[in-house]
């Protein structure tokens, strides 16, 4: 879990710090910071662009490969069908997930995975 009184920012670095949990946690850190704020997430350049929807705070760049924010999408669309099975396909869509402790909060992702384009909107 990330620390809630730490900046947009911070929270997003930390997010994509390593950890043992390794892609799982990065998706799952993202997700919980979505469930407080639309985010944005795109890929570009080596670079994940990760930017609050509808916020006042900047883009923030964090450098990544391209397989392991590809490997985010694909673990977004995992989560996506089991919810709603056969809801996306691992190259995109539009679905929900379930996020926290209790599995109770959804939030609405939208996303692209496909050698081109590579991008993350998560709405509560």
């Amino acid at each position: 879990m990330i620390e809630t009184t730490a900046t947009f920012e911070e929270r997003v670095r930390l997010a994509f710090a390593p950890t043992p949990r390794a892609v799982v946690g990065l998706v799952d850190d993202l997700l919980e910071l979505g469930r407080e704020q639309p985010l944005s997430l795109t890929f570009r350049d080596g670079t994940c662009l990760v930017r609050a929807a509808g916020g006042a705070s900047s883009t923030v760049e964090v450098p990544l490969p391209r397989s392991a924010f590809r490997a985010v999408l694909a673990r977004v669309a995992v989560l996506c069908n089991e919810h709603r099975p056969n809801s996306v396909s691992p190259y995109g869509g539009t679905g929900e997930v379930c996020v926290g402790s209790d599995s109770r909060t959804t939030l609405h992702v939208a996303f692209t995975n496909t050698p081109e384009d590579q991008r993350l909107e998560v709405n509560g």
